[in-house]
């Protein structure tokens, strides 16, 4: 039996020396070396000479493993009857005896076995496993069936068949490589694959051999060779291993290989972001356009493969993956994250677990923790007081609308070009709508279930972010658990969750994780850099979801920006600020956009613009209150401005304190502004003064902060101290702060389900309008209400009701003129083709809660085209346009940029998201 080498080498000269050596102190030495060089720029050229003489081979770097292979064999004598060849890499040093080994089972072995391969293990390890034979997944994945850096233990040291080997090392029989071949549009990544499963097909077997070791860099797989043909390493391999499923499968199975390779690759994709390995989740989908946007050569490679198979497909299925493989390694990938959060927490818990309980366990810990405590007693708490908002139908009232039946509704409106709400609009939905519909899709479409969990769980949420952030801040244990508790409380005493003001409530959460995040951008010590970098994008993926909700937020994010660059506080942070104040304006696009001609926009919350009047003074302000119904007594929390005040008293920590008055004083500044501008919207009919709900939070959110920073560790200091001024006013502080979230929770518990929000079935129109309108935009109902003393207004209802979400779309929509008119004629002295008019802009009913106008009735009654309707309730009328309705009449404007303006938005949310994750350790 002959045996010839064939080593093909590219810009290998730091291996070399070391596989040469290797090569000759082989105890079975090959009978024949052929040595091919592809435009080495270093000195392989010379090594190979030097060891063996002259003779090299010589090719253009651009040639692919597949053409040297070839040329090799074209530069060797004709081939003998019994003749091997055997692949070397400039990167894999096989053992003394790998030849002798696969030698030996070569003159054994019966003539279909064609291809021997080596075990390989990891150069310059030497232990670890990297193959023992490979295989493909249905995904489209190279799979080699080995724990990440498994040792070699003799568990895999027995003989069997595979799909295919690595060619570094790979013995095969001469005339299976003639005539089978490599494939040359694979150029060094995947072609082993490939090759084994067309060794399959056409009758041969590939067997492992372990007794046979070749040690392996895998210098072109980690990008360790500067090399031409291989820019992208992850994104080739993976290309590779997708190409050699799709033109080596049956045809059949073409279409559902292809929907698992697409599925597989979007969802690792995602979970390469998740943990912040952005370029891994690129050449996923890079090697998958690049696989299924060349289809004439899939075809190609078909045509050329379908003429060699001798054996059926059925013969080779068994050495591919088991189907579920995949899935497997989504399930562990999903229980890594979720051990790594586990050790996460087991280890911050470590860390403050007092001295001298090392030996308790987890559970007692738990149990004994007041963190614990604190948050079961929210919770049931929460549902004591929200024992109205449990059960019923869809919440609702107040500047709340109902939510809708599903999530595809919220990401209807953000994304649309085009809406059809009223008599139709271009206007953009609301910028919160995209974290609701992200929330409510991994909700599984529960769109109810998204608000109903905010408003029911107000306090929770808002105690368990404040907790974390007051811990970061000091370093007691019972200053946090009061700021958390008073800081909980202000969602419902401010009244916002009894009125129905989403932004407060949703801003109330996300503020605790705002600042947690901002704590990082003063980070100091090694990777200060690195960690004050990704602070930034953190702190801007909140500052972004918090504009969403409050857009009032963002005039107090500037301020206190350039309060940090005209103190010299931001100096060296210049980068990290501008991501700070640039990146929330991207992730409210295109909402963003349409403000530029309603500017007023970003000075009103989340919810319906102008539905309670309020009108608070002074006193309201300073202690949190923006009026309307359902908020708390204000002198509840009238200790916590006064601790905030007292704060400033302790020395130690006053320049704490003060830049927390900062943020106090910059919140009080937006509000003054925000009281003295009356606030006009396209689609709101009359000027009105927004709710400054968030903006007050924001102020006792600073008097709590204040507080907890003087008061950690406050009984300490008092008592090192001599008595004076300073005891009694701390004294007094601490009764008034210590009585707040006490008195607030008594009267949360009592009063929590005061106020417009509600659970019950929406009323806007009669039942049976509604199920006609549901889903159908030809069935729409004119609702006017009013009369002669107030004036009619009107609304025009699509689905039945304004579902959350349509209020931001309206109020950014100019009311029809055309429409209008056509309404007012209707009421006056209507025309003979009116009623035909209205039916064109899609409206099936027209309908008047009581009280209703005795001129409207009598109008509408003598119109032509109107049929009397049903109407529940005493007082209230309705009526049924008669003829076939469209919406050949509405507004058909499009903003042409919105695909443009929701890809950047999307492309900012998942900047912002890789970016703020932590690093992903490689492997190297």
């Amino acid at each position: 039996m002959k045996v010839t080498a064939l080593l093909v080498s590219h810009n290998g000269g730091r291996w070399l020396p070391a596989v040469l050596a290797g090569l000759e102190r082989s105890t079975r030495l090959p009978d024949e070396i052929i040595r091919v060089d592809t435009g080495s720029t270093d000195d392989s050229v010379a090594l190979l000479e030097q060891t063996f003489g002259p003779g090299v081979l010589r090719l253009d770097d651009r040639t692919t493993y597949a053409a040297a292979v070839r040329a090799g064999l074209e530069h060797a004598p004709a081939a003998e009857p019994d003749e091997w060849v055997w692949l070397l890499h400039d990167d894999a040093n096989p053992a003394p005896d790998a030849l002798a080994a696969l030698a030996a089972v070569a003159e054994a072995a019966p003539r279909e076995v064609a291809v021997l391969g080596p075990k390989i293990r990891e150069w310059p390890s030497l232990k670890r496993l990297l193959e023992v034979g490979v295989t493909l997944t249905g995904t489209g994945r190279r799979e080699t069936g080995l724990e990440r850096g498994e040792y070699d233990q003799g568990q895999h040291d027995e003989s069997h068949r595979v799909l295919a080997v690595n060619t570094a090392g790979m013995l095969v029989r001469r005339d299976v490589l003639e005539s089978v071949g490599l494939d040359d549009y694979l150029p060094v990544l995947g072609t082993d694959l490939d090759f084994g499963w067309r060794v399959a097909r056409a009758g041969g077997t590939t067997m492992v051999v372990p007794e046979a070791v070749v040690f392996h860099v895998e210098a072109s797989r980690r990008g360790r060779r500067d090399s031409r043909l291989v820019h992208h390493p992850g994104r080739q391999d993976r290309e590779g291993a997708q190409y050699t499923l799709l033109v080596n499968s049956p045809a059949w199975t073409i279409p559902f290989r292809s929907a698992r390779m697409v599925i597989g690759a979007l969802l690792r994709a995602l979970g390469l972001l998740l943990v912040r390995a952005p370029r891994e989740a690129v050449d996923e989908i890079v090697a998958l356009l690049s696989v299924f946007g060349h289809p004439g050569r899939a075809f190609k490679a078909r045509r050329a493969r379908a003429g060699a198979a001798v054996v059926p497909h059925a013969d080779v299925r068994p050495l591919l993956a088991p189907f579920w493989l995949p899935y497997r390694h989504g399930l562990d990938y999903v229980s890594d994250v979720g051990v790594a959060i586990a050790d996460s927490v087991r280890e911050e818990a470590e860390r403050r677990r007092p001295p001298g309980r090392e030996d308790e366990g987890i559970a007692f810990r738990v149990l004994r923790s007041p963190t614990f405590w604190s948050l079961v007693a929210s919770l049931v708490l929460a549902v004591v007081a929200g024992r109205a908002l449990l059960s019923g139908g869809p919440l609702q009232g107040g500047a709340l609308l109902p939510a809708p039946d599903g999530v595809g509704h919220w990401w209807r409106v953000w994304a649309a070009s085009h809406q059809s709400l009223g008599t139709g609009s271009a206007a953009p939905g609301p910028a919160y709508l995209l974290p609701l519909a992200v929330v409510g899709t991994l909700f599984l479409g529960h769109a109810g279930l998204v608000v109903d969990l905010l408003f029911v769980l107000a306090v929770p949420l808002a105690l368990l972010g404040a907790l974390r952030f007051f811990r970061r801040v000091t370093t007691g244990r019972w200053a946090p658990l009061w700021g958390a508790a008073a800081y909980g409380l202000l969602p419902v005493v401010s009244g916002a969750v009894a009125q129905g003001r989403i932004g407060t409530v949703a801003g109330a959460a996300i503020l605790p994780w705002l600042a947690t995040a901002a704590l990082g951008l003063a980070a100091s010590g090694p990777d200060a850099a690195v960690r004050r970098w990704r602070a930034a994008w953190r702190t801007a993926l909140a500052a972004g979801l918090l504009v969403s909700f409050v857009p009032p937020a963002a005039p107090v994010i500037v301020l206190l920006v350039l309060f940090a660059a005209v103190t010299g506080a931001a100096r060296g942070r210049a980068r990290e600020l501008v991501v700070v104040v640039a990146m929330p304006i991207l992730l409210v696009l295109p909402w963003a956009v349409a403000t530029l001609s309603a500017p007023g926009a970003w000075l009103v919350e989340a919810g319906r613009a102008g539905a309670i009047a309020t009108d608070p003074g002074v006193w309201d302000l300073l202690l949190g209150r923006g009026g309307g119904p359902g908020d708390a007594p204000a002198w509840l929390t009238a200790g916590l401005p006064l601790a905030g005040l007292v704060a400033l008293v302790r020395p130690d920590t006053r320049a704490r304190v003060l830049r927390v008055w900062v943020v106090i004083l910059a919140a009080a500044i937006v509000i003054a502004a925000e009281s003295r501008v009356p606030v006009s919207l396209p689609g709101v009919p009359v000027e009105f003064r927004p709710w400054p709900g968030f903006l007050l939070l924001l102020m006792q959110a600073g008097f709590v902060l204040a507080a907890v920073i003087a008061a950690d560790g406050a009984v300490k200091v008092a008592s090192e101290a001599s008595f004076g001024w300073r005891q009694p006013v701390a004294a007094v502080a601490t009764v008034a702060a210590l009585a707040a979230p006490v008195a607030g929770a008594v009267w949360w518990v009592g009063h929590g389900d005061d106020g417009p929000v509600a659970r019950e079935e929406p009323r806007d129109v009669p039942t049976y309008m509604q199920e006609l309108a549901s889903g159908k935009d030809t069935s729409g109902v004119l609702v006017v209400t009013g009369g002669l003393r107030q004036g009619i207004d009107y609304r025009v209802l699509r689905s039945g009701v304004q579902q959350l979400g349509d209020d931001g779309v309206l109020a950014l929509t100019t009311p029809s003129r055309s429409f209008t008119e056509l309404v007012a004629r209707l009421l006056s002295s209507a025309r003979s083709d009116d009623g035909q008019l209205l039916a064109s802009y899609g409206v099936r009913y027209v309908y008047a809660p009581a009280p209703v106008a005795g001129p409207v009735i009598g109008a509408l009654d003598s119109a032509n085209g109107f049929g009397g309707a049903s109407a529940p309730g005493r007082g209230s009328r309705a009526w049924v346009v008669q003829g076939r309705t469209t919406l050949s009449s509405l507004d058909h404007d499009r903003a042409f940029l919105r695909p443009v303006l929701v890809l950047v938005d999307l492309l900012a949310l998942a900047s912002c998201l890789v970016l703020a994750a932590p690093e992903r350790r490689r492997r190297r």
